[in-house]
């Protein structure tokens, strides 16, 4: 019953994740560094933007097992593919017709997508479960380097957005601020979180004193 609900947090953590990403994306300030490739290259291919996603992710998928020299995790095809598929169908469904010209909308708009992003994945990170790609390439980052998870983050998605602003995206001042600040956002979060890793890091201390 336990794995159910941290399963349902996790599912939960990456959809809100996914609703924070589209809110960045339709604020108009720019798009999250991760996301300008993926923006970047749907402008010149006929696909949406959360099938990009899939695509590099599943790449990102063969890189990390590259690092680790390990088999590569396809059990992260779960978040993957609930990542890809939940933003498109926020991006061009329920955010489809969403215009923000006042400035106080995009940047409210802006807000709450960098926070709902921040808390879903450090929701997500805290149960048990596979991590997308990119959150994982950071856990790994994050151990060689020993620096902190802001750090890796704000360094990694740098690059993404330099990429992203080559392959044509709309980088803006919103992209500068996503690599700037989402780094320290989910340090931030990841205490609120920390019942979510009590459930099972406790619930395998009980089955060891069992056994």
């Amino acid at each position: 019953m336990k794995y159910f609900l941290l399963f349902i947090i996790y599912a939960a953590g990456l959809i809100v994740s996914s609703l924070g990403l589209a809110l960045i994306i339709r604020s108009g300030l720019g798009v999250g560094p991760g996301d300008s490739i993926a923006v970047g290259l749907s402008m010149h291919l006929p696909v949406t933007v959360g099938s990009v996603m899939i695509a590099a992710f599943i790449i990102l998928l063969l890189i990390n097992a590259k690092l680790e020299k390990k088999r590569p995790q396809y059990e992260s095809l779960i978040p993957i593919i609930i990542r890809g598929r939940t933003l498109d169908i926020f991006l061009y469904g329920m955010l489809a017709d969403v215009e923000l010209e006042a400035w106080w909308s995009q940047w409210g708009t802006f807000s709450l997508g960098l926070f709902a992003t921040a808390v879903g994945i450090a929701f997500y990170l805290r149960t048990p479960f596979p991590r997308i790609p990119l959150d994982h390439f950071m856990m790994i980052m994050n151990e060689r380097t020993n620096q902190s998870k802001s750090t890796v983050r704000i360094f990694t998605e740098s690059g993404m957005a330099l990429i992203g602003f080559l392959l044509g995206a709309p980088v803006g001042i919103g992209t500068l601020l996503v690599a700037i600040l989402l780094g320290p956002f989910i340090q931030w979060s990841f205490p609120l979180a920390r019942p979510v890793a009590g459930m099972w890091t406790k619930s395998n201390k009980k089955e060891k004193q069992k056994a």
